[in-house]
């Protein structure tokens, strides 16, 4: 693995650790301020709007100028833009920041994951992306688990500071470990050509789009538990913040571990199997958190959709990069990360607030789960994964 390779995952696990910090208490913050669930919901999807803008836009970037100019700008600025929170209450002025957090941070997803994806062994991609979806997962645990307690003990604004440090951090370790005369991604179509099993690739564009709509079911979940895991913790079962953040820390914890065997058997068992199977835990973790009676019992619906997510995004992710030309991977990224993941995000973020008010927060929750079925169906007919590779 090369110096640059583990640079930029390291980069990842730091700016992810930054946003893990105000992820789960972040409605906590809203409410406490008098916002409401629906307008938390909206609050959250406006920054997943940012986030579809730019993320199509910044793996365009990293492409044609190289990944360095968008990882400074999704350490350094976007630590700046978080540490806006403190400014004001006002809800106008809070829609716009995050607005823009959203769209700074995106300039480190897709061309991360396109970077990864085009330095990748050919055989190896899904097992690559566990590697990094393990890397963002224990940065997620990790950051969850003192959230809480830093909001119990120290309150929200000490979030928002330590947040906007982290991320300049990472911004430091960019510049410390990337070398400036290399070339971002070292002539990989010569390297992938002299692959004798690899072949030229031309990207299917309605395999894509539909790769893209079952990404958005699954990402739905995702949604929804960001924007009302903490609520239904809080105010329907009545935990402390703290144990809110503990929560998230067992989620993170889920994927960490379960990550690479998943993206490993992607790679030998075939990548379609792996995301159905993925989709179909979503399914059952979000019917059980719809319903659960206790902390215990939300534990264990959480540790399930953990392993869901764990299962599903290698193989999903191993599959688009392996269908796209490697000229184009941070491209492709950001649009999967932008019109996929996003937008499903944004979905079960905004929606879900809505029904929220309307239905109540089991409805919220099961919401999620028929979309992850819809996904699931759509997987099994209409996705087309070629046969696994036996190494």
């Amino acid at each position: 693995m090369s110096r640059q390779m583990i640079t930029v995952m390291a980069v990842m696990g730091l700016s992810v650790l930054s946003m893990s910090i105000l992820n789960p208490m972040m409605p906590l913050y809203l409410t406490s301020i008098d916002v409401t669930p629906d307008t938390v919901g909206l609050m959250l999807s406006v920054a997943m709007i940012g986030m579809v803008i730019g993320e199509g836009f910044w793996g365009w970037v990293a492409d044609r100028r190289g990944i360095a100019l968008p990882l400074k700008i999704g350490t350094f600025i976007t630590g700046l833009s978080a540490a806006c929170f403190v400014l004001t209450e006002s809800v106008p002025f809070i829609f716009t920041i995050f607005f823009f957090w959203g769209l700074l941070q995106s300039a480190l997803f897709g061309p991360s994951r396109g970077y990864i994806g085009t330095n990748a062994p050919v055989l190896r991609r899904a097992t690559f992306m566990a590697v990094i979806t393990m890397i963002m997962s224990a940065s997620r645990s990790v950051g969850a688990l003192p959230s809480g307690f830093l909001a119990d003990n120290l309150g929200f604004h000490a979030l928002f500071f330590v947040s906007c440090g982290i991320s300049v951090l990472a911004g430091i370790v960019l510049l410390a470990g990337w070398r400036k005369d290399q070339p971002v991604l070292a002539q990989p179509e010569l390297e992938i050509t002299k692959n004798p099993i690899a072949s030229p690739v031309r990207l299917d564009y309605r395999s894509f789009a539909t790769q893209c709509g079952v990404a958005a079911l699954q990402s739905w979940t995702r949604g929804t538990m960001l924007a009302f895991l903490p609520l239904v913790a809080s105010q329907v079962l009545g935990v402390s913040a703290t144990r809110v953040g503990v929560l998230f820390t067992i989620y993170g914890v889920a994927v960490m571990a379960t990550s690479i065997p998943m993206g490993m058997l992607a790679d030998r068992r075939g990548k379609k199997q792996l995301m159905i199977l993925g989709l179909i835990m979503s399914v059952v973790a979000m019917s059980g958190i719809a319903y659960s009676p206790s902390y215990a019992w939300l534990v264990l619906f959480v540790l399930a959709a953990g392993a869901g997510v764990a299962t599903f995004s290698p193989a999903a992710l191993g599959m688009i990069s392996e269908s796209v030309p490697a000229g184009k991977q941070s491209t492709a990224m950001g649009m999967y990360g932008a019109v996929g993941e996003n937008i499903g995000i944004i979905g079960g973020a905004s929606v879900g607030g809505f029904i929220w008010v309307a239905l109540g927060h089991q409805w919220t929750f099961l919401a999620a789960a028929l979309a992850a079925a819809l996904g699931t169906i759509i997987c099994l007919a209409l996705v087309r994964g070629k046969a696994p590779v036996e190494t």
